[in-house]
């Protein structure tokens, strides 16, 4: 029987984001930003990613899958992980990042 998916527990308006410019592009995180907040969520911070990424991802921290699902049905983003590469006390209060890509 296959695990159950999981469910977002918290409601948009207190799921804080971090939004990465992850294409190297002025100002597109920004824009990305806003359209996050549009969608009801919290931006916890607007910054550039370690490195560039290729394409859109989220991902979560520990406990958050259902917000972290939630968010990339949103904006339409089907790379959807647990934290890879990044350590939960690097998103600050965010339970999710959004890393803009190319």
């Amino acid at each position: 029987k296959p695990a159950p998916a999981p469910v977002a527990e918290i409601p948009r308006s207190r799921t804080v984001v971090l939004v990465l410019n992850g294409n190297g592009r002025t100002g597109a995180a920004a824009t990305a930003a806003s359209r996050v907040q549009s969608r009801g969520y919290k931006i916890g911070a607007v910054e550039n990613a370690p490195r560039q990424v290729a394409r859109s991802l989220v991902m979560y921290k520990p406990g958050f899958a259902g917000e972290g699902k939630r968010l990339g049905k949103d904006l339409g983003v089907k790379l959807v992980s647990p934290l890879d590469g990044m350590r939960a006390g690097e998103l600050g209060r965010a339970h999710v990042v959004f890393i803009l890509g190319s």
